[in-house]
């Protein structure tokens, strides 16, 4: 009589199935911090690539024509970031308006609403901060139009409303510790780009790897939600007299990296400033003269670094 053995199908109980799924999401726990620190120091290095060319495209500015470009035009109210296109390789966008848009002694042109309105549409990644969303994001109070700093008061004017196609920056330039005052003490730290102040790079005798040049901003206030965005167009200077506070405010430096904020320097360098980890500026204190030092051009006090890096 034949015999037939019966072979049984091997498979995986529900425990054992269990345990492996607990396995695998303890494997992928520990990953994933690993994997949001890897893709957190790509974007700071993608926004420091980006402050070195904005830093170095001044650079080729002045080559071109003798002086840096004005931190801001009071006829267009076009900023400093719209001077540098052409060093920037976006020359056929800078062509998309009026030379005498950028003429800061003359009003021919108009303002940059009106005829820069459509080169404004264009979105540059080169003012785009990857940790940021700043030109996609929703904006639930306006857009700047332009802003100033000058006799101790920064001052602008914004377009209410959301306005999702005009391209976005994360960068600004620097306008001092409170821009270009005639103020004895104020007026020692005026910065490269502030209002009305067109300089050579001889002219900052502090250094060019002592003097900021451009920094990251929100341009509205640090949250879920962001109230304002900077145009590129209009991305002229911001003061840095409220230091590094966080959550950043529309009158401030700041950044979504962890703990820091980027800076591009006058020498075409970039650095990583710290944050001071609070919302309150710490006035006259050591630090804050570190980043006053560093904000000014003709100052001629020697920074600490340790203070601020």
């Amino acid at each position: 009589m034949e015999s037939r053995r019966t072979r049984r199908r091997a498979a995986f109980t529900l425990i054992e199935l269990l345990v492996v799924i607990a396995i695998i999401a303890v494997l992928i726990g520990l990953l994933l911090p690993a994997v949001q620190k890897v893709r957190a120091a790509s974007q700071v290095t993608g926004c420091s690539n980006n402050l070195k060319q904005i830093s170095l495209a001044a650079h080729g500015y002045e080559s071109n024509n003798g002086r840096l470009p004005p931190g801001y035009n009071p006829n267009s109210y076009i900023g400093v970031l719209a001077y540098l296109l052409p060093n920037l390789e976006q020359d056929n966008i800078a062509r998309q308006f009026p030379t005498a848009l950028l003429d800061p002694n003359s009003s021919a042109a108009g303002v940059w609403w009106g005829s820069g309105w459509t080169a404004a549409q264009n979105r540059i990644k080169t003012f785009e901060c990857p940790s940021d969303n700043v030109g996609s994001d929703t904006v639930t109070t306006g857009m700047w139009a332009w802003m100033s700093c000058a006799n101790l008061t920064l001052t602008g004017n914004y377009f209410g409303g959301n306005y999702p196609t005009v391209g976005k920056s994360n960068y600004v330039g620097n306008a001092g510790l409170l821009g270009n005052t005639t103020d004895g003490f104020y007026g020692q730290f005026v910065g490269p780009y502030s209002a009305g102040n067109p300089l050579k790079m001889v002219n900052i005798t502090d250094g060019t790897s002592n003097t900021i040049a451009f920094g990251e901003t929100f341009g509205g206030s640090q949250g879920s939600s962001r109230d304002f965005s900077w145009p590129w167009m209009a991305a002229g200077a911001l003061p840095l007299a409220w230091d590094l506070i966080e959550p950043a405010q529309w009158y401030s430096y700041g950044s979504r990296h962890s703990g820091i904020v980027l800076f591009g320097y006058c020498d075409g360098s970039v650095r990583r400033l710290k944050k001071i980890g609070g919302s309150s500026t710490p006035w006259f204190s050591n630090q804050w003269y570190a980043i006053a030092y560093s904000a000014g051009y003709r100052d001629g006090f020697v920074i600490d670094s340790s203070q601020i890096e």
